[in-house]
Order: C-alpha cells, then structure tokens, then sequence
C-alpha cells in the first residue's frame, strides 16, 4: 500500500512547516496548503489519506472545507483531523465557560466530518500517536 499521504492545511506557514517535518521524520508522504481553496484542490490532485485541517483560517474555515471535502465524492472518504487554538484555559474561573466553548467547537467538527481533533501547539508525539490511530481507524495499515 505504500506510505500514507498526508496533506497539512493551515494558514499559519511555521504550523506547516512544523507538522510536515515532523511527519516526513516518520516516512509520511506529506503535502502542504496555507488556505482551504487550495486544501481541497489539493485533495483532489494529491488523494491524501489523511488531512490535518486548521479551524480559523482566513475566508474558508475548516470546518466548511472539510463539510466540502464530505460532499465531493472524490474526496468523502478521508480522514479529517481538525488542528484548533481554541480551547486553552488561560483563567481558571473562566474555565467552565471556555470548556463549554471547547465541546462546541468540536461538536460542530464532528458534525462537518472531522474524525478527531488536535489543539494547537500539539506536541509531536502527540501528533504522530494520534495520525496512526486515525490512519488505522480508517483502515489504513500502520
């Protein structure tokens, strides 16, 4: 079956180049775009069995692009992990509030077909760890 492709979309190019190298360290074929527009054309020229997806992106967000990537049959069936910098607690008194927020967030993810969600800054092992478990969930053998 080869390597799993995995494309990495997200505005922030630091983020990109962060998580790609990390990714290629593991014998991933990786791709990368910086907006949705060239996420989900990418996903049609590239076919990656994986997506890493920023939430907050200028003009398309992510969770349209992956509600896009669900409704074009070329692209329905891959996995979305959606990256987030939402979510972090930075006042404990608030932290009821922002948790409620969080699962919001992350609901309306589930919702447009993301498998599992990561918040950024994530740690690379963490990242890896949980790649592979997507990849394996999606029948991809790791």
């Amino acid at each position: 079956m080869g390597k799993a492709r995995i494309l990495c979309v997200d505005d922030d190019r630091p983020t990109v180049t962060i998580i790609s190298g990390v990714l290629k360290k593991e014998d991933y074929d990786v791709d990368t775009a910086l907006n949705g527009v060239e996420g989900l054309q990418k996903a049609r020229d590239f076919k990656p069995d994986l997506i890493l997806l920023d939430i907050m992106m200028p003009g398309m967000d992510g969770y349209e692009v992956s509600r896009r990537l669900r409704d074009d049959p070329e692209t329905a069936k891959i996995a979305v992990i959606m990256l987030t910098a939402k979510g972090g607690v930075d006042d404990p008194d608030k932290e009821s509030y922002v948790f409620a927020g969080k699962v919001k967030d992350r609901l309306k993810g589930f919702d447009s077909g993301a498998l599992e969600f990561l918040t950024k800054p994530v740690k690379a092992k963490e990242l890896v760890h949980r790649v592979k478990a997507v990849l394996w969930a999606s029948g991809f053998p790791v």
